[in-house]
């Protein structure tokens, strides 16, 4: 007979799995709904929604691989980064800004977070919450004129530092929680798709 701790570590273990497996189903689902919308409801075209868009963090002497889940480009210019999650959105705000913020200099100008049921869109340069649900992520027609009136400062070598350590503490949140159902990955995996 085995262990009672290690019954319960397997229980633990099942119980964990089943979650992270329930938080990659919603992920897919906020995925297909946020691609769905960006073709098919917001003007934008294919060529314009690249998809699991995998880029470079340098920190130091390690070279780290993150990345959006859609990156909008208009005209050459990096607009719009989609990153979408299974959990509150409020908490991975500051992920997605900093994504943007590191994707391309100067600093890509909206960021978005998004589950199945909602979306915030977030001002990369200042954070702040411009709107809240699927409505609020701009039709091309918005983001080509915000494009036109606002001028994206490139970040300072210090606060791109600070970027990359956030971004690159929320992605390590991320790489705890083994693969899931539909499409989870794992930082080494994303490298290697690159």
């Amino acid at each position: 007979m085995e262990d009672e701790n290690i019954v319960r570590e397997k229980k633990i273990l099942a119980i964990l799995n089943q979650e992270v497996e329930a938080g990659e189903d919603l992920a897919a689902a906020a995925r297909k709904t946020v691609g769905y919308l960006l073709l098919e409801k917001k003007g934008y075209h294919r060529d314009e929604v690249r998809k699991n868009v995998v880029f470079e963090v340098v920190l130091g002497k390690e070279t780290v691989c993150s990345s959006v889940d859609f990156l909008v480009t208009i005209d050459g210019k990096k607009a719009m980064v989609v990153k979408c999650s299974s959990g509150s959105l409020s908490s991975r705000e500051r992920q997605a800004v900093a994504a943007a913020r590191l994707l391309d200099s100067p600093p890509v100008p909206i960021a978005v977070v998004a589950d199945p049921v909602n979306a915030e869109v977030l001002d990369t340069a200042t954070g702040e919450v411009l709107g809240e649900g699927f409505g609020a992520i701009p039709v091309r027609e918005q983001l080509v004129a915000l494009l036109s009136e606002k001028a994206q400062a490139p970040l300072s070598p210090g606060r791109i530092e600070k970027e990359k350590r956030i971004l690159l503490a929320f992605d390590a949140i991320r790489c705890s929680v083994p693969k899931g159902a539909n499409g989870g990955v794992s930082l080494d995996d994303m490298c290697k798709e690159k």
